[in-house]
């Protein structure tokens, strides 16, 4: 535990594909691709060090900070920060809220993950929200691949032509199914006016293998009590 909230993870010398630019739509639906690229990042470095990886999960809108910057990390010259909060659970069910800085170059390849344990016994807590928690699964007997990911979103249907993205989260999952999940909301959030719905895919490399065929609604009782997801097999992708 102390060695991953320690870390400060470069991939000089570490050989990575090049992605799409950082703000482009992913196939996902994400806000950003950045969020899944530093989730990406870290559960790699993670798995290699800590035996008993189980959960990193890395919350999206609203609680995350996109920023573009001409810094530079050692000789790499920096494009993009990432800033957020989220959430490392270990095997034995000890979870650690943590706020994280992640830095991308021009291609959108993580160069730097960093991770700071909140401090709870001296009062640093996230802000109050509203969580709609819950587990993913599939319906297939089969071993999920290394670098799998749950893409999980709240979103408000009732907007046209296209759905808002109230609250959004990546996670990674070293030995966890179902996996957990928690979508966030500032306690503040009104709720008047909104259809609300989840939608959520386990993705690899920019591809779905799973994904709920249709949205869940979610209503007011569903904030009281874990929902359960139970992805199907995705479609192949159209060329």
């Amino acid at each position: 535990m102390v060695r991953f909230f320690s870390l400060v993870l470069f991939l000089a010398g570490i050989a990575a594909p090049a992605f799409a630019p950082v703000f482009a739509q992913d196939i996902g639906g994400l806000s950003s691709t950045a969020l899944s690229r530093c989730a990406g990042r870290v559960g790699i470095d993670t798995r290699q060090s800590d035996a008993a990886f189980g959960v990193i999960a890395l919350d999206g809108m609203p609680w995350l900070t996109i920023e573009r910057t001409e810094e530079s990390v050692g000789s790499q010259p920096i494009s993009t920060t990432v800033t957020g909060t989220g959430e490392y659970r270990r095997r034995n069910g000890t979870s650690v809220p943590f706020r994280f800085t992640c830095v991308l170059d021009a291609k959108g390849e993580a160069l730097m993950f960093h991770a700071t344990p909140l401090m709870r016994r001296l009062g640093d807590v996230l802000p109050p929200s509203i969580v709609v928690g819950g587990v993913a699964t599939y319906g297939e007997k089969m071993t999920l691949p290394r670098g799998v990911e749950l893409r999980v979103q709240l979103l408000d249907v009732a907007k046209t032509p296209a759905a808002e993205i109230l609250a959004e989260q990546v996670v990674r999952s070293g030995w966890q199914v179902p996996i957990p999940f928690a979508l966030r909301l500032p306690k503040e959030t009104s709720f008047e006016g909104r259809k609300l719905a989840i939608t959520a895919r386990l993705v690899l490399a920019h591809q779905a293998l799973f994904e709920l065929k249709q949205p869940l609604p979610v209503v007011g009782t569903d904030f009281l009590k874990p929902i359960e997801l139970v992805l199907d097999k995705a479609e192949p992708a159209k060329r």
